[in-house]
């Protein structure tokens, strides 16, 4: 359900927080801002980094730091007791945690790595900062608007701790030198750049109640979230792709509770990197979505089909998500975007007057001319690099930046991450606010807009390759919106509802309330 907060106690709480007008971005609290990188390493001169949530992704964390010389990790911290168990017996000496709020209170802990789910991105975050910490935190920024708005104003506010968002592919260096000759007009003009994720999700199965296993403690899983009962998957589902415990370790993705799908689990990355590409600071004046659940029924929240626009004014930025693959077998081909070499199923194509740009991985990037002849490959493809920390190394790149005492280097700065974030969250807004309407209806109200009108033919034609009949499985058509791209409030007809959205109710429960105040 949407958030049901007073308009005026929204608007002055947004207001009071817009960190664009961060009026009090001061100096940091006394004998915290002014600690060098010196001052808070080891006897040895070790950076001393903590993990936050590593199951999963944060293994990945583990692993770059390790590669890193000069990187000690002395903390480990998981809601699931197993995971910490497991964590310490590979990485001897370091401290368990189950509570982050424990952890941070350790003072030889000098940076934390979070790779938390996405609830707990924000409040863990600005948590980590309050403590004195450096942090690197993990995309999607937050899980509305007000969460990352509040985290940017956290990272001003404590500016001399150094923060990386984990949207590595700002340090693939073939994707910056791309990024560099598009700025830089050697192609001409942007006239489109698309966020291509076609990825196969599998039916996390009907509606069952699980039992939370014990070793979890489920009230700090939850976090800043309502605690809702675990009811997701069944694993009697042949299609169903969750595990014993995955109701809890990932199949949060796909409830608007926790997560907010595909959109904000993957293409997270590719909408990044194709804003990047526009070169835009802000989040987009317009957007409206279309999108829906198809290709089988099971009690996921999230659409596992969708599409979007983004009107910038120097550009659109389209997005695109398949859940389902391209042929209607179960584990068959994912689909490809357009004709080219390195084509990608996961990837941004930036279409210029003179050129397309294609990025197909994490790392490099391939140009090409108006027949579709490959003219130029920037970088080498992800499974070429050494890499040392990341995408070319993004956790070094976070590292150097502590050792040198300055953010300036960074090359994912949080509010760059927040910003890419948001447009995420518009666009699930315009869904969730949207209704079901006929394959006619839609065609009618997108016809206007020649890129979306494209992009909606060919989910159709995706959608029907895996037997979904859009007169009867009708799409949501979302809600146009518009926003200020300044305050980042919403405005116009949809504004109420779309506001109340942008909070999601979300302020945290006791105990987990989102800071505002540094």
């Amino acid at each position: 359900m949407l958030g049901c907060h007073p308009k005026s106690s929204i608007m002055s709480q947004l207001n009071r927080r817009s960190f664009i007008k961060n009026t009090a971005i001061a100096t940091a609290v006394a004998g915290l801002s002014a600690r060098s990188f010196a001052q808070s390493t080891g006897a040895n001169g070790d950076l001393r980094v903590a993990v936050v949530g590593f199951r999963s992704r944060g293994m990945e964390h583990i692993k770059e730091l390790q590669k890193i010389k000069g990187v000690r990790i002395v903390a480990l911290c998981d809601v699931d007791s197993t995971v910490v168990a497991k964590g310490l017996k590979a990485i001897p000496g370091a401290k368990g945690y189950s509570d982050i709020r424990k952890m941070l209170e350790d003072k030889d802990i000098d940076a934390v790595s979070i790779a938390s789910p996405n609830h707990q991105h924000s409040i863990q975050g600005i948590w980590s900062l309050q403590a004195g910490k450096h942090l690197y935190i993990e995309k999607p920024l937050s899980h509305n608007i007000f969460e990352g708005q509040q985290l940017v104003a956290a990272s001003q506010h404590f500016s001399k701790l150094v923060v990386q968002a984990g949207t590595q592919s700002r340090s693939g260096a073939g994707i910056i030198a791309a990024v560099k000759d598009v700025h830089a007009g050697k192609y001409g003009k942007v006239k489109v750049a698309r966020a291509i994720c076609y990825k196969r999700r599998k039916s996390i199965g009907p509606a069952k109640k699980n039992e939370i296993p014990s070793t979890i403690d489920y009230d700090l899983w939850n976090g800043p979230a309502d605690i809702q009962e675990s009811i997701r998957g069944n694993q009697s589902d042949k299609n169903s792709e969750t595990t014993s415990t995955g109701s809890v370790h990932y199949d949060w993705h796909w409830f608007w509770n926790y997560g907010g799908g595909d959109l904000c689990n993957q293409a997270i990355h590719e909408i990044d990197i194709a804003r990047w590409f526009l070169g835009t600071h802000e989040v987009a004046p317009e957007v409206i979505s279309i999108g829906g659940r198809f290709g089988y029924v099971d009690c996921a929240e999230t659409p596992n089909t969708f599409i979007s626009i983004h009107n910038y004014a120097a550009a659109p930025l389209i997005t695109e998500v398949y859940g389902l693959t391209a042929d209607g077998k179960m584990n068959g081909a994912m689909n490809k975007f357009g004709k080219f070499k390195k084509a990608p199923d996961i990837g941004i194509v930036v279409e210029c007057e003179n050129g397309t740009i294609v990025v197909p991985d994490y790392n490099s990037a391939q140009a090409y001319d108006t027949k579709g002849e490959q003219t130029k490959s920037y970088g080498k493809s992800v499974d070429q690099v050494d890499l040392t920390g990341g995408a070319s190394g993004h956790h070094a790149n976070w590292v150097a930046g502590i050792r040198k005492g300055s953010s300036e280097g960074i090359n994912a700065p949080v509010r760059e991450c927040h910003l890419s974030t948001a447009l995420v969250h518009s666009a699930n807004i315009s869904f969730r606010l949207g209704a079901k309407k006929s394959p006619g209806e839609i065609a009618e109200a997108v016809k206007a807009n020649a890129g979306l009108a494209e992009a909606y033919g060919r989910m159709k034609d995706h959608l029907g390759a895996n037997g979904v009949n859009l007169d009867e499985s009708k799409a949501v058509l979302g809600v146009p919106l518009t926003q200020d791209t300044k305050t980042e409030l919403f405005t116009g007809a949809n504004a109420d509802a779309a506001n109340r959205d942008l909070v999601a109710k979300r302020e945290g429960r006791t105990g987990f309330k989102i800071p505002t105040k540094f």
